[in-house]
């Protein structure tokens, strides 16, 4: 039987969207994305018709990759794509045809004993062209399902991995047989929420620790499957780089 497939990454199109003084049309405008990684959007402005619309505005290819169609702003006002190769992908609403937001799709993996790691820039991260960067850790030493209840525990270190250097730990619950953590630069204090869709989809995190150039450490284990921890610890660890 084919897995399910639920969606990785929510967009909204936001309240006051068909509005040309509206700060924003799609949010977030801008993101980035491992190979894979499964966007829904909602169309959440009341009342208004939008599209989600590959390439731009009167180009020759436009909708040639993926198109919504007229998305109403009631149910089902949501229009799923999964990008499966890398690239940056401009999309934008035929209706509202000034509006233009793009998904950016990388390949780059790293695989260490018990993890692949998908990231959505890449292992360096250039925060002068990315506001955020899309992380996808998939076990590969168990078998999981789409409907499982599985603990990560995900820690952070900056510049060293010495207790002092510790910026960021917590346990994401979620089910599948991924778990998406969106980094996101720009916050003042430690912020993470999430997940995107009930009980599955991406957690984001925020923090100052991710306003500068810097090396980090990023540790994953898995904390608990259905509840109960494994007989032996499921570990490893990455790395990801920050520029400016």
């Amino acid at each position: 039987m084919k897995p399910v497939e639920f969606p990785t990454y929510a967009v909204s199109i936001i309240p006051g969207a068909s509005q040309r003084e509206s700060a924003f049309h799609y949010y977030p405008p801008a993101i980035a994305v491992p190979v894979g990684s499964k966007v829904a959007w909602f169309n959440n402005d009341p009342g208004q018709p939008h599209t989600v619309t590959s390439g731009l505005p009167s180009a020759p290819d436009a909708g040639n990759m993926f198109n919504s169609g007229v998305m109403p702003s009631t149910a089902p006002g949501v229009y799923m794509y999964t990008f499966d190769r890398p690239g940056t992908f401009a999309y934008h609403c035929i209706i509202h045809p000034w509006r233009v937001a793009a998904v950016s799709v990388s390949g780059a993996l790293a695989g260490g004993n018990n993890f692949e790691l998908g990231y959505g820039t890449g292992p360096v991260w250039n925060l002068t062209k990315d506001f955020r960067t899309l992380l996808d850790f998939k076990p590969t030493t168990i078998p999981l399902d789409s409907f499982t209840p599985v603990a990560y525990n995900i820690t952070i270190y900056k510049d060293g991995t010495n207790v002092d250097n510790k910026v960021f730990s917590r346990i994401f619950a979620t089910t599948g047989t991924e778990l998406p953590l969106e980094l996101i630069k720009g916050y003042n204090e430690t912020i993470s929420y999430g997940p995107d869709f009930s009980g599955t989809g991406a957690y984001h995190l925020g923090g100052p620790f991710f306003n500068d150039s810097a090396d980090y450490t990023i540790t994953a284990e898995m904390a608990a499957i259905n509840g109960k921890p494994p007989d032996n610890q499921i570990m490893d660890e990455f790395s990801l780089q920050t520029v400016t």
